[in-house]
């Protein structure tokens, strides 16, 4: 008896764990890519080694400029809707509850970790978190990603599943894809 319950808390365990992978892959195999220009910061983690800290011009926003809703709150999900402006895409719009259809727009899923509000409780800007903040790399190569971002020329190619959710697929030194991101 008592090996059966172990075969089944093994087995649960197995299918969390194929489930969590599969999940991944689907959604770096989304059928919508998009770029974004980055901002990276490189700390160092002693367990986990060498990984960027991203951040995005659509992680700061102005409701005021974009089309969609002008009042959130802290940790609300918000679908902000991107727009290709020649190689990279930019916010063109930010609601809560469904996204903006924009022509060729794609929402992005996030979450608003800060805001400031003007006269009638109106967001004025909005932080927002979209799960792609950071990025893992090979031990040694932050820096020299650090010194890309220097001189403006590294940008993220993000998959964006049907739910909005993104999943950074690869990063770009001047356009040109030199980490691909993958399951397997």
């Amino acid at each position: 008896m008592t090996m059966i319950r172990i075969l089944i808390v093994v087995a649960l365990q197995s299918a969390a764990l194929a489930y969590m992978i599969v999940d991944r892959q689907a959604m770096l195999n989304a059928g919508r890519v998009v770029t974004l220009k980055v901002a990276p910061i490189d700390p160092r983690d002693i367990f986990r080694g060498d990984y960027v800290i991203l951040s995005y011009d659509i992680s700061r926003l102005e409701p005021a400029k974009l089309q969609g809703d002008d009042k959130f709150e802290y940790g609300q999900t918000v679908y902000v809707t991107l727009v290709r402006e020649g190689e990279v895409w930019n916010a063109a719009a930010v609601a809560k509850d469904k996204p903006v259809a924009l022509q060729g727009g794609v929402p992005l899923r996030g979450s608003v970790q800060s805001f400031e509000t003007g006269d009638g409780g109106i967001t004025t800007s909005l932080t927002v978190s979209y799960g792609i903040e950071s990025y893992f790399v090979p031990e040694g190569t932050g820096r020299a990603l650090e010194d890309e971002r220097q001189k403006g020329g590294l940008s993220i190619d993000v998959a964006i599943d049907a739910q909005g959710r993104g999943a950074i697929k690869a990063l770009r030194r001047g356009g040109q894809v030199f980490y691909v991101e993958g399951v397997f």
